[in-house]
């Protein structure tokens, strides 16, 4: 989609990320829940909106036609809900989504990595580069809001 409005666009991705979040959150990943959440809508919309408050622009105006964008947006709304009208119901107990995983995570877990506690053991060893890669993801958003926001001294 286009927007003339850098504002508006910033506020649909922040609306866009919290809905991924509470999608994740429904379909139980709770870590990549709280990650979208924090660096999706929280860190990254600060980012983005300190960054546009210290912008200057200027906006042309659009040549592009409304109706092809408004063509795209139904088309991918309908593939959508084609895909989610597919999916397992929630709490469904023989989604084949989870059955073998969760399976071997709470039978094997113990022997393999010695952790009692599964979910440390999936989040700290199975998925380990996966939650280190998020982390890393936070630091950097994190690092890269601390030197915009910054106050900078002139000399005098």
């Amino acid at each position: 989609m286009f927007s003339r409005n850098l504002f508006a666009a910033i506020m649909s991705m922040t609306i866009f990320s919290m809905i991924c979040a509470l999608v994740f959150l429904l379909l139980d990943g709770v870590d990549v829940s709280l990650t979208e959440a924090a660096v999706g809508a929280g860190i990254s919309t600060i980012l983005f909106l300190s960054s546009l408050k210290h912008m200057d622009f200027i906006i042309k105006k659009n040549t592009k036609p409304f109706l092809f964008s408004l063509v795209l947006f139904l088309v991918l709304t309908a593939s959508l809900s084609y895909i989610i009208s597919d999916l397992p119901k929630f709490g469904e107990a023989k989604a084949s989504t989870d059955s073998y995983v969760t399976d071997y995570y709470l039978k094997n877990t113990d022997q393999e990595i010695g952790i009692p506690n599964v979910v440390t053991s999936v989040l700290a060893s199975y998925r380990g580069f996966d939650t280190l890669g998020e982390v890393v993801v936070i630091f950097i958003a994190g690092i890269s809001v601390i030197g915009i926001l910054r106050k900078e001294y002139k000399e005098q």
